[in-house]
């Protein structure tokens, strides 16, 4: 609920493309909130992801789970040992991620 930073602007070459926001933490907990309200009261204006302007995000439908169920892989590798390979590879193989 308290602001880190000023905002920054995006680099020009960023502008009109779509963004996937990710996070990379070390020894936290991190909770991410996609709704359309934000857990806390904030100092600030700012609109949630899921009061995102049609015209300003993409949507994909959710490809239905086997049985109901759904899987998730997370990949997990040491820098400069390969990971990037490894995804490459898998990739290849399961072309439905």
């Amino acid at each position: 609920g308290v602001r880190a930073c000023q905002p920054q602007a995006l680099p020009e070459g960023l502008q009109r493309k779509m963004l996937f926001p990710h996070l990379a933490f070390r020894n936290v907990k991190v909770l991410t909130n996609w709704g359309p309200e934000p857990i806390k009261a904030l100092p600030f204006t700012c609109r949630m992801l899921g009061t995102a302007a049609d015209a300003d995000a993409v949507k994909a439908k959710a490809p239905e789970g086997k049985d109901g169920k759904y899987e998730v892989v997370l990949p997990v590798g040491f820098p400069d040992e390969g990971t990037f390979e490894w995804l490459d590879s898998f990739l290849e193989k399961n072309p439905e991620y």
